[in-house]
């Protein structure tokens, strides 16, 4: 019967009522939405690297090194040289190493120079390997690979010519335009910023930049060498034992050849994300708000509504409802209108990430969630229904101490 008495009393109010039901799904969506992209952002970042024990580079900003070497975010500090690379790759605590070669771009996507190690060794995620979606790996120093939202924005196809400008971000310096370059294969989406690099050889990276030419078969000028560049920005190590990554990074801050810096990734990982701290607890200070608000309008609306209910509220008294069930009436009502309004904004939001989805892997390398509802978010949704059913507890309260002769009193 109760039931029965709370469907029909919203029925009556029904403008009210769905103004209620789509506050409280917009504050669910922020606030679970949020809460996914966070934790969403926090699992791309940490997952775009897998595996690799040391990143070295220049003498410089650990955060820095991070930023421009695994997340092409800042400006890379000056090279290390060649034969340091070789002394790094000669070490005996080192299993693999991949060179990476920054500075040029492609219609504003970084160009990444690097060899076959990096589509041996690179990793992400939970341990995943690099794999082509479509073609081959460059074998030639006048080919290029591009990530799967380079080749999706800009629309190349195997067997495409583009060209390599100087400058790894804004307007391009230089263009190489007599050294162009042929798409021999394009990665498979990773979520990482791997998508958004070309990738050409450390052969081809030396080429365009000591005046070889791929076409009119040009030598490099006297003193260049034509395979590798004179210098790269960082290396990517894998070691043979976990246990001397500290030593490893003891040793190469004192390198007497040139000053080098070791960061371990998953330390500068940690620190990113303290950093960030302050951004995160903003947003969540902001859904907080507005679900506050939505409340704050479900119980305003039941108590200006109270005032016209007082001869239906007084009508059930007389027929010996007693406190309980008055507050069944009024607690129901606010609890039925959070569940609606939750499901509607779980729904809503569901659409909205299986719409952005494309977008958010194509333009900026973010995997959006497929689930309805995870089980990390049951507390925030238990949460939010007993605020909902809480909000109903003061106009109940309300309800029940009007009189029943005030209640069947016609006012004038």
């Amino acid at each position: 019967m109760l039931p029965r008495i709370v469907l029909a009393s919203l029925r009556t109010r029904k403008t009210s009522a769905t103004l209620i039901v789509v506050a409280i799904a917009l504050s669910l969506v922020m606030i679970v939405g949020i809460e996914r992209l966070r934790h969403q952002v926090r699992a791309n970042f940490a997952s775009t690297v897998s595996g690799i024990d040391l990143i070295v580079s220049a003498r410089g900003g650990p955060m820095n090194i991070l930023l421009y070497s695994v997340f092409r975010l800042s400006d890379p500090t000056a090279g290390i040289r060649w034969d340091t690379v070789e002394h790094l790759a000669d070490h005996p605590d080192v299993k693999w190493w991949i060179p990476i070669a920054l500075g040029d771009s492609h219609r504003g996507f970084p160009v990444v120079a690097t060899n076959d190690s990096y589509l041996a060794h690179y990793r992400y995620g939970r341990d995943q390997a690099l794999s082509l979606a479509d073609g081959q790996w460059f074998a030639g120093a006048d080919q290029v690979v591009l990530g799967s939202a380079v080749a999706q924005r800009l629309g190349y196809q195997l067997g495409d010519d583009m060209v390599l400008a100087h400058g790894a971000s804004g307007p391009a310096i230089i263009e190489h335009d007599n050294h162009p370059f042929t798409v021999a294969g394009v990665l498979s989406a990773t979520g990482t910023p791997v998508d958004q690099s070309v990738h050409v050889s450390l052969a081809g990276m030396a080429a365009i930049h000591s005046g070889g030419q791929f076409r009119s078969g040009i030598p490099p000028r006297p003193g260049q060498r034509a395979d590798t560049p004179d210098s790269v920005n960082a290396v990517m190590l894998g070691l043979e034992r976990r246990t001397a990554v500290l030593s490893l990074q003891r040793e190469l801050s004192r390198y007497k050849t040139e000053p080098l810096s070791a960061i371990i990734p998953g330390v500068q990982l940690q620190r990113l994300w303290r950093m960030t701290a302050v951004g995160e607890n903003a947003l969540r200070a902001t859904s907080m708000a507005v679900l506050l608000v939505a409340l704050l309008v479900l119980v305003s609306t039941i108590l200006a509504a109270l005032e016209g209910r007082r001869h239906e509220l007084a009508v059930l008294r007389a027929a010996g409802a007693g406190r309980l069930a008055v507050y069944g009436v009024i607690v129901g009502e606010s609890l039925l209108v959070t569940v609606i309004g939750s499901l509607l904004g779980l729904t809503l939001l569901f659409v909205a990430q299986w719409a952005l989805a494309p977008l958010a892997l194509a333009e900026w390398s973010l995997h959006l969630p497929d689930t309805f509802l995870s089980v990390r978010e049951l507390p925030t949704l238990a949460a939010i229904l007993l605020a909902g059913s809480l909000a109903g507890l003061i106009p109940a309260e309300k309800a029940f101490r009007n009189s029943l002769a005030d209640g069947l009193t016609p006012r004038n």
